[in-house]
């Protein structure tokens, strides 16, 4: 190389040198606007009420389904994820129902679902993936939470925190996700406010815009339970017979009304066969359907699992004061959540009437009954354990066949060109689907006669919670595609 070319390439580099930024005043000064900012973001979702995050995923939630009406259900990314979840969960699709502006849209939801569904029963080692609308609130909490935790060293953003501005459950993940010094703080905060007994219980459990609307459908339980205790006598055969003459999937309608009596005997029972300590350990949902219930054991329920909190906020902090041969412990301490008593109830319900199902199903003439009733839902279709019985297969096809040419016939008629022919039963598919495809959204009860109660006429109250965990499905590897 040329002493001249090297020269050349010696400057070349100088003056790229410097026409990099360097740090100085400006660099400094945008820095700080950028922290201020975050600051004041952080400050503005603390001051909304409520759970901070909670709200975030609810309101996020309700954008992705207004959306959702009016514009994404033509867009084939969201149809897709909704097919691959086969339909929304039970609390956005009630949210559906309730809509009076959404009534067109149903019959599109229905076939999305079904469509997945039906695939999936094709592909068992395909599973479900999670409710588009719940994974939108999800995103919005993880925003919610990077912006609390940019500005967590700002004094106020951390006393608004600690004076309950962020839920237990949210604040447990804070707790284990800021420097281990403002961790112990915050426990020992949440603690000193679990031993005064002075919060609520959206606080301790997280809100839930769908807990009145889910109360309204357990309360029609509440006859079936009391029709139990008058005919306790009678053989599993005539009770078997009463739960399949149903117009209901028969595994839904025992999990829910498992659950309810369970929930309904912690709350009122009394004397010494009154529910122990470790029976009164629940979950967020079932703690809120619990408190709706209402009953003289609620207070003593709701102390119990504060008491496991404050168990294990302790053991956070303790965790915390060892060093670092404790530290690698500190998250799955406080963020591991107790067995609920309920959630059990309601998996051993579904077992053991599975179990006496497929009994009942050896005898010809119980077999030749099952030809005409409801059967099983499609979310129970995909998780049976095990081949499934040859009547509950053959009943299930032929009802989904019925269900998929309604909806396709309902469709049909929403076409400008068919509105000179006479609308049948097919109309009301929107209605009636639902207990074919996922029976929790009315409960495990049969579809109701009159309109699904709208989340925004309910009374508000604190015992509110999410789209409940067991809601939740792991996210499936192979995407589903869509039904031409």
């Amino acid at each position: 190389m040329t002493g001249s070319a090297r020269t050349g390439s010696a400057v070349s580099l100088r003056d790229r040198a410097r026409a990099l930024p360097r740090p100085g005043r400006s660099q400094r000064a945008k820095a700080e606007e950028r922290e201020e900012h975050v600051r004041r973001d952080a400050l503005h979702l603390l001051r909304g009420g409520r759970c901070a995050v909670c709200r975030e995923r609810d309101e996020s939630a309700t954008r992705w389904l207004s959306y959702f009406v009016t514009e994404s259900h033509t867009e084939e990314g969201t149809c897709t994820r909704v097919q691959a979840s086969v339909g929304l969960c039970p609390a956005h699709t009630r949210r559906l129902l309730a809509d009076a502006s959404a009534p067109w849209l149903m019959p599109q939801l229905l076939d999305l679902a079904l469509t997945g569904g039906t695939q999936l029963l094709g592909t068992p080692d395909t599973r479900r993936t999670r409710c588009p609308c719940c994974a939108a609130g999800d995103d919005a909490t993880q925003r919610a939470m990077e912006t609390l935790l940019r500005a967590f060293d700002h004094p106020p953003v951390r006393e608004a925190v600690q004076d309950g501005a962020v839920c237990l459950p949210h604040l447990a993940v804070l707790a284990t996700r800021v420097p281990h010094a403002y961790g112990f703080e915050l426990a020992g905060s949440a603690s000193a406010a679990l031993d005064g007994e002075r919060r609520e219980t959206a606080w301790l459990a997280g809100t839930d815009e769908d807990a009145c609307v889910r109360a309204m459908f357990h309360r029609r339980i509440d006859p079936l339970l009391l029709d139990e205790e008058r005919h306790r006598q009678r053989s599993a055969t005539s009770r078997w017979k009463a739960d399949v003459g149903m117009d209901c999937c028969p595994l839904c309608l025992a999990e829910h009304r498992a659950a309810r009596r369970l929930l309904t005997w912690t709350a009122t029972a009394t004397g010494r066969g009154g529910p122990a300590h470790e029976e009164s350990v629940l979950c967020a949902r079932h703690l809120h359907d619990l408190t709706a219930i209402g009953g003289p054991n609620v207070q003593a329920v709701l102390s119990e699992n504060r008491s496991q909190w404050d168990a294990r906020l302790n053991r956070f902090r303790r965790l915390l004061g060892e060093g670092r041969k404790g530290h690698a412990h500190t998250g799955p301490c406080l963020l591991s959540e107790p067995r609920c008593r309920a959630c059990d109830e309601e998996r051993e319900a579904v077992r053991r009437q599975a179990a006496l199902l497929t009994a009942q199903l050896h005898d010809p003439v119980h077999a030749r009954e099952y030809g005409h009733a409801h059967g099983i839902c499609l979310r129970h279709a995909l998780d049976w354990q095990g081949p499934q019985p040859p009547p509950v297969q053959e009943v299930s096809a032929a009802r989904l066949a019925l269900l998929r040419w309604e909806i396709d016939e309902a469709l049909r008629k929403q076409d400008w060109h068919t509105r000179h022919e006479v609308k049948g039963g097919e109309t009301s598919v929107s209605v009636r689907a639902p207990t074919l495809l996922d029976g929790r959204i009315y409960a495990g009860l049969p579809a109701p006669t009159e309109d699904v109660p709208a989340t925004t006429t309910c009374v508000p109250t604190p015992t509110a919670y999410v789209p409940a965990r067991s809601d939740d499905v792991a996210e499936s590897r192979r995407p589903v595609n869509r039904r031409p």
